[in-house]
């Protein structure tokens, strides 16, 4: 018997014949393959490090945003309930105070994260603070912006506009917006409040027909809820 030589032992096994295909490859292109993989390491460390620097401007932005909700929600000297003298909340001198400070904190979270969720809700209560201040036309800027973000942040932003475009007197520019937050699907504001608000501000503008309307879509639409039974008894009041 003829000696088989290495040549004829792969030829008569497939799976030998790759592994060596497999060496042969890997001796040629050996370095070629160990900068590839190190730079697939590289990759894979940037990743992982970038994630963990997300995580991390997350967790500052967060521990920012509470800060200056603590600040937000302070207490005014003089109205302080008794027993509250204790408490670990900050206690401020004036509501103009308390605000000013507050809207310092929103800003620098909003300008430092703004694409965060914590960004987004500081821009929120910037826009709130600025009106604690009385300064109307600097937060309906502010919260018009944010009102423009297609998310829960901006349906909350134009809540907001609502209420300052009310307080200011503007009940026809409060109503534009309370028309357009009834077309939105977001849980943060529900509908039906929406559309009881949106019939009380046509009410304020002596806009009878527009009211009623709105007070049929409301008893069509939320049946057997206390909000169809408002709606009916405020329809018997318009119709007298």
């Amino acid at each position: 018997m003829s000696r088989l030589t290495r040549h004829d032992i792969l030829k008569e096994d497939k799976f030998l014949l790759t592994v060596d295909a497999a060496r042969d490859f890997w001796l040629a292109r050996r370095r070629q393959i160990a900068m590839a993989l190190a730079a697939a390491g590289l990759v894979v460390v940037l990743v992982l490090g970038t994630r963990y620097y997300l995580a991390q401007q997350d967790e500052s932005a967060k521990d920012q945003l509470n800060a200056a909700l603590r600040t937000f929600h302070g207490t005014v000297l003089g109205s302080t309930p008794a027993g509250a003298a204790g408490s670990s909340e900050p206690v401020f001198a004036t509501a103009t105070e308390k605000f000013e400070k507050a809207l310092g904190e929103f800003q620098k979270v909003a300008a430092q994260h703004p694409s965060r969720s914590a960004g987004k809700i500081a821009k929120y209560y910037a826009g709130l603070s600025l009106q604690g201040l009385n300064k109307t036309a600097e937060a309906i800027a502010a919260l018009e912006a944010l009102a423009k973000d297609s998310s829960d942040y901006g349906v909350l932003a134009q809540q907001a506009l609502v209420s300052i475009y009310e307080s200011a007197g503007n009940l026809s520019k409060a109503a534009e917006i309370c028309q357009q937050l009834t077309q939105s699907k977001s849980a943060v504001v529900p509908k039906s409040e929406t559309l009881m608000h949106l019939a009380r501000l046509h009410e304020q503008q002596n806009k009878k027909s527009e009211a009623i309307k709105v007070y049929q879509q409301l008893v069509k639409e939320f049946p057997g809820t206390p909000t169809m039974t408002e709606a009916e008894q405020k329809l018997k009041q318009l119709s007298q």
